[in-house]
């Protein structure tokens, strides 16, 4: 094992991390959004249609905290919250794709420059590069510190 490898590759995480949180501030404060407001967006365009529920503990995030995202969220036109079609008493949150044009313009940049990138790597390579990422994320989501109640 590579010491200095592996710390090269996490300072390397730790500063893409920096970097998109950058990115992201930028994005938020050109359509009216925080931060939190767009995390939420992504899961909810990625993974949805979400229950509130589910994107609590997806996200980690306190449900009241959720409840003034979403609220944020539907006013301006970016999710719907519609009746569970499994089960009509429950709510699930759906991105609207009219306002998602807007997200891809503003991250467009970024996401040709990815691709630019890319295309530097054999398939296997980025084979390899995305399961770390993948493994990456998920020791990340694992390693959330919890709060500890005296």
């Amino acid at each position: 094992m590579d010491r200095n490898s592996i710390r090269r590759i996490q300072e390397s995480l730790r500063d893409l991390v920096a970097a998109m949180e950058g990115l992201n501030q930028a994005v938020s404060g050109l359509v009216s959004l925080r931060p939190v407001d767009l995390e939420v967006l992504d899961v909810v365009d990625r993974e949805g249609p979400l229950s509130p529920r589910d994107l609590v503990r997806r996200l980690s995030i306190h449900p009241a905290t959720l409840t003034g995202v979403l609220d944020r969220l539907e006013e301006g036109g970016w999710v719907e919250r519609l009746a569970d079609p499994s089960d009509r008493r429950r709510v699930v949150v759906r991105a609207l794709r009219k306002r998602g044009r807007e997200l891809r313009r503003l991250y467009g940049p970024m996401a040709r420059s990815l691709a630019e990138i890319c295309a530097d790597f054999s398939p296997s390579e980025l084979e390899a590069i995305g399961e770390f990422l993948e493994r990456a994320t998920e020791a990340a989501r694992l390693s959330r510190p919890t709060r500890e109640v005296d």
